[in-house]
């Protein structure tokens, strides 16, 4: 436990729940230590994640075919969000607070709450983060982003490419440090998409996230590469920008790249507001 009491003095926050076995820190920069209470206990899944994806709306105008939200442009942005965290994250103890949350939906930064959301969010300790395909990435969303946000991730999706890549320029053009990009894995033609965008982005995107395939929502089934990404990433010599979505765990056990690897109901959750 020497390293835990050498990074106490940096440490932004932590939480403790000694009946799961577990004890972290968040630094505030991105970076989470996880520790064991017990060296010789697994930890258990959290009945406080860490990490809570929050979906704030169903409205989407980006029409991807393989949406396993099945969010539309018909569907109307969920009301009162503010008062709905109020009454889910701000009745909970500093210590059941996750670190950050992921706003999603839809596109939930063109929810017309989105940026006071984020400010209440912020108040009370946690850090939000959002996932948006580009569209309506104004100046004040930027501004939204740079005061209160960890960071953002854009969905690098071929048919909206002329909106996230724009967003992402001008995101990072405003001081925006923690840009990811987020991409579909399926097919061969998918991995090979994923490494155009990763030439093209690499230094100004942080990490490269990639997200398997899910046959929900309105998406139709398809099968995924698994051989053909492990021989596009065994060739790598570094996958230090490299992540990968929870859904990859099962096929990430059997590989010897440096990752975390933690079951992913252990440390996050999901909140349908």
């Amino acid at each position: 436990m020497h390293i835990l009491g050498n990074l106490l003095g940096m440490v932004k926050k932590k939480r403790v729940f000694p009946e799961h076995n577990y004890y972290s820190v968040w630094m505030g920069d991105g970076r989470t230590f996880r520790f064991q209470i017990d060296d010789d206990k697994p930890i258990t899944e959290l009945s406080f994640p860490e990490f809570y994806d929050v979906k704030i709306t169903g409205y989407c105008t980006g029409n991807c075919p393989w949406c396993y939200m099945d969010s539309r442009p018909e569907f109307q942005h969920y009301e009162d969000i503010v008062g709905k965290a109020k009454d889910f994250f701000g009745n909970m103890s500093e210590n059941e607070r996750p670190f950050q949350v992921a706003i999603g939906g839809g596109n939930p930064n063109e929810h017309p709450d989105f940026i006071e959301f984020c400010e209440y969010l912020l108040s009370i300790g946690i850090v939000p983060n959002y996932t948006t395909n580009g569209i309506g990435i104004t100046p004040e969303i930027i501004k939204t982003t740079l005061n209160t946000c960890g960071g953002v991730a854009l969905s690098a999706h071929p048919h909206l490419e002329k909106y996230w890549k724009q967003s992402t320029v001008d995101l990072y053009n405003a001081g925006v440090d923690e840009i990811n990009s987020h991409i579909i894995i399926s097919d061969r033609e998918s991995i090979d998409y994923f490494l155009s965008v990763y030439n093209d982005f690499k230094g100004i995107v942080k990490h490269f996230v990639l997200l398997p395939y899910i046959t929900q929502g309105r998406a139709s089934k398809k099968d995924i590469n698994f051989n053909y990404l492990t021989t596009v990433l065994d060739n790598f010599e570094d996958l230090s920008d490299i992540a990968f979505g929870a859904h990859f765990y099962e096929y990430l056990l059997d590989k010897n790249w440096p990752v975390s690897l933690y079951e992913p109901e252990t440390m996050s959750g999901f909140l349908d507001m």
